[in-house]
């Protein structure tokens, strides 16, 4: 039986894939449930009836940003005491202890795997409202309820308009706007105030050191790669708005915000 919310003991830890995952790519709507999901990381999800899992965060309770896992990948769902998962059609498979199904009961302790990664299920709550308060965080901050927002005009002339709210940030270019979750948001507000108070614009980068330093993570030892995983997920929804260069890289030395920028108090 996995262990309580937080840890897994080291047979559970050894039995469950990751599929190349960070504690990053997992997001809830839900903070509170009847039951639960453990990942790799021991970290619980709250699972009511029904819950939705995939990998779109606009159609999903329990969002999995990872490639191997569908849009809608399955469901979760209870029907009397009983629960029970339903793939939805997914590409790669919903598994239960390791057998492929379309449908089937879950009991206390199951291993459920959603393409290429492993989650326990536990047919109790783990959960507070603070576990799943929304991705990449755990839990509000003061910082999340301050109101920040800041403009930048890219080389190419586009203004991009960036705002805070308290579960995470929206990014304008014209018409388009685009929802990020805290974390991310958060990472384009510490690139802001880096250009903002570098002397000059070669002196704003900001190594991953600090990125994961500065940035509330779910993972306690926060590495390149959880930073690299961020930026290139927040990369990858600018470039839905026509800013994909909006963050710039240079090898061993960091991340810049690109454009000339205009913050607001």
């Amino acid at each position: 039986m996995p262990a309580a919310h937080g840890h897994l003991c080291d047979g559970h830890r050894k039995a469950i894939s990751r599929g190349g995952l960070t504690p990053e790519q997992l997001a809830a709507r839900r903070a509170t449930g009847a039951a639960t999901l453990l990942d790799p990381w021991g970290t619980a999800w709250a699972v009511g009836a029904p819950t939705v899992v995939g990998r779109v965060l606009a159609d999903c309770d329990l969002t999995i940003l990872h490639a191997s896992v569908s849009s809608q990948h399955a469901r979760i769902e209870q029907a009397g005491s009983a629960w029970r998962v339903v793939d939805l059609g997914s590409k790669n498979g919903t598994y239960v202890d390791g057998v492929r199904v379309e449908a089937a009961p879950l009991t206390d302790g199951a291993q459920l795997r959603f393409g290429e990664v492993d989650m326990f299920f536990v047919e109790r709550s783990l959960t507070t409202a603070a576990v799943a308060a929304g991705p990449g965080r755990t839990a509000p901050s003061r910082r999340d309820r301050l109101v920040f927002s800041a403009a930048v005009t890219t080389a190419a002339g586009t203004r991009v308009e960036l705002a805070q709210r308290v579960e995470g940030g929206v990014v304008r270019v014209g018409g388009t706007r685009v929802e990020l979750a805290r974390l991310e948001f958060h990472l384009l507000q510490l690139l802001t105030e880096a250009r903002r108070d570098a002397p000059s614009p070669e002196l704003a980068y900001v190594p991953w050191t600090t990125v994961a330093e500065r940035l509330e993570f779910r993972s306690y030892d926060a590495d390149s790669e959880n930073v690299r995983e961020l930026v290139r997920r927040v990369r990858k929804k600018l470039d839905h708005a026509g800013v994909p260069d909006l963050i710039e890289s240079r090898h061993g030395v960091g991340y810049r915000l690109a454009g000339a920028l205009e913050v607001e108090p």
